[in-house]
């Protein structure tokens, strides 16, 4: 008895003394690295009370101090490494004295996948599937609400969580690899624990950790080997403007000039144009740049190089972790443009095949063109964007359809846009969309007319540039306009307890088989026909409320004719002979239908024929 009492003191006493004497360091950042990056520096975030006055000591071949880099905050410190060739992957330690109190740190250097820096990217071949995990499929509801996180599921609740997850995404794979698709990309994953909306990910909490919500950090390397498995890529949805207010380190930044701070409040205004405005006042720039994008998502000042380092560093860490094949850049014209064309480029010289494509959400094309890489830009700015997205097209998509033929309306938008795309360095790598997460879904835009939302999917498909089809597009799902919460509806399918499934044939109605398999069509034919990939493109004058081009290559000549019209029309074909000449047969690809291109065509209202020329 007097043993065991002994104990128990020699035990209580031994936990008093690690009571007060914690670990001196609270949290490092990245949590692990690995050899052979072409960049040879590596910067550790430390954080503990009071940690910049300790010594901190590495032995280990290969790897040295090259600089500890201190803030006017003593309780962070920025460990920068060198890591030579002569590293070789394994553990070693990392020492940290202060006050004769010492503690050990074990940090690992991984090897890098093989062939990690010329992995290949997206490109002009692929159509790429956007979802927002909370709201696709949920395929684990033990994870549904997580102690120590604000928001669990109230599916009834339009703006809280519903419990979609990886492991639900991962089980719907395959079901994306049939309907055609040949690239992923998710909003972000990280965590994001807001008191409200954190469904939307992208007010990051900790950029280090996927959200236990929607899984772990492995997770996000299976969905990658699923993705790959299955003949589809996966590509990380990068945000370097803004993190969230609950992220851990915002009462305790770690340096005054860590966010972009205003005496009180200020919203950005939001005015991209200010970038490639002539006569933009600097109060307008710095507004846009400096301002918040709202209220829960704290402006991060990229400017700081210890920040640029950390962010860098991040996007790089898990493009190597979860092994990932490209990147879209959030609201990328809200930052310092040309800290963000550096900070792109940085991520890309480790990753010389990296595709980006950037969201500039800007009005007309020539300010579309300005943000791809490679264009000639007067005051010699390059983005390192190698795509964009048009949002100009998706404004043409949501208002031709419902228009009267005139000049400048109706199918006549097609052709004018497109007559601009003189602006562009690269057309092909153009990111088209009829819709997404931000935006009013494509079935309101067109009153859910099924004809109309044919059209939209038919000239989708055969656009210069690329695809991206969002979570729902398949089945013509639904939506409210003008409400964010009304762009994000559930899958149908995607719980166990919904009434019906989506993702099969038997749980579709007979409209949204239609559109599924129609746009089915589409994708495997442009997936299968490098033609509608990167064939050139000619257009001819819309006449009539109908509007004629062709994609061509060495191989194939693909003859698009849409008929905007609210009756048939007989499309004579000599104005188009340049294009015709040893053709005499057209094989429409969503019907099989054969068409003589000795007669006029006949075609049908509201409706786009794709014609295969033989």
């Amino acid at each position: 008895m007097k043993k065991l009492f002994l104990f128990i003191i020699i035990l209580l006493a031994a936990i008093q003394i690690q009571a007060k004497n914690p670990n001196i360091i609270q949290k490092i950042e990245p949590t692990y690295w690995w050899t052979e990056m072409k960049q040879p520096e590596l910067q550790l975030m430390l954080y503990g009370t009071g940690i910049s006055s300790a010594e901190i000591l590495i032995n280990y071949p290969g790897i040295s101090i090259s600089r500890k880099q201190l803030t006017d905050n003593p309780n962070y410190v920025f460990l920068y490494l060198n890591i030579t060739e002569k590293a070789h992957p394994g553990k070693f330690n990392i020492i940290i004295i202060k006050d004769k109190k010492k503690q050990t740190i074990v940090y690992e250097l991984k090897k890098r996948h093989e062939g990690s820096s010329a992995r290949k990217s997206f490109t002009e071949a692929d159509a790429i599937y956007l979802l927002m995990p909370d709201r696709f499929s949920n395929g684990n509801t033990v994870n549904d609400s997580v102690s120590g996180y604000h928001q669990g599921v109230h599916r009834e609740i339009a703006g809280a969580r519903h419990g979609g997850d990886i492991d639900g995404i991962i089980s719907k794979i395959p079901y994306l690899a049939d309907l055609g698709i040949t690239a992923l990309w998710t909003t972000p994953l990280f965590e994001d624990n807001d008191t409200q909306y954190s469904y939307h990910q992208y007010a990051c909490t900790d950029y280090y950790k996927i959200d236990p919500r929607l899984g772990k950090n492995e997770d996000y390397l299976r969905l990658s080997e699923t993705c790959h498995q299955n003949g589809l890529k996966l590509i990380i949805d990068v945000v370097p403007n803004h993190c969230g207010w609950k992220h851990w380190w915002i009462n305790d930044l770690p340096a005054k000039d860590w966010l972009n701070t205003w005496p009180t409040y200020t919203s950005s205004n939001y005015r991209m144009t200010a970038w490639t405005d002539p006569h933009a006042s600097e109060s307008d720039l710095y507004k846009l740049t400096h301002g918040w994008f709202a209220p829960n998502m704290p402006d991060l000042n990229l400017q700081n190089p210890l920040l640029f380092d950390y962010l860098r560093q991040v996007y790089t860490f898990w493009i190597e972790t979860a092994n990932i094949d490209g990147l879209r850049v959030d609201t990328y014209p809200y930052n310092d443009i040309k800290t963000a064309a550096k900070f792109i480029q940085e991520i890309r010289n480790e990753y010389p095949n990296m595709n980006v494509v950037g969201e500039c959400w800007v009005k007309t094309p020539a300010e579309i063109a300005y943000y791809q890489s490679g264009n000639n830009n007067k005051d010699g700015f390059d983005s390192r964007l190698t795509s964009v997205m048009d949002f100009c097209l998706k404004d043409v998509f949501s208002s031709a359809f419902n228009e009267n033929e005139s000049w400048d309306g109706g199918m006549a938008r097609f052709y004018s846009l497109y007559a601009q795309d003189f602006v562009y360095p690269n057309p092909n790598m153009i990111m088209n969309f009829l819709d997404n997460h931000d935006i009013d879904r494509y079935s309101t835009a067109v009153k859910r007319d099924l004809l109309k939302y044919k059209m939209g999917l038919a000239m989708l498909i055969t656009s210069r540039g690329y695809p991206q089809i969002y979570y729902g597009t398949e089945i013509m799902l639904d939506g409210i306009p003008g409400d964010y919460q009304g762009h994000r509806f559930d899958f149908p399918g995607g719980w166990a307890t919904d009434k019906r499934n989506g993702f099969t044939t038997d749980g579709r109605t007979n409209a949204e088989n239609e559109v599924f398999n129609y746009l089915k069509i589409l994708l495997n034919y442009r997936k299968n026909n490098p033609v509608l990939q990167n064939g050139k493109m000619k257009q001819f004058i819309p006449e009539n409320g109908i509007y004629v081009n062709f994609r061509y290559n060495n191989e194939k000549t693909i003859m698009i004719i849409a008929n905007n019209n609210q009756e048939i029309k007989e499309l004579n074909l000599n104005r188009f002979k340049e294009m015709l000449v040893g053709k005499s047969e057209g094989v429409e690809i969503t019907s099989s239908k054969k068409y003589s291109l000795q007669n006029p065509v006949s075609v049908p209202a509201k409706t786009v024929l794709i014609l295969e020329l033989n």
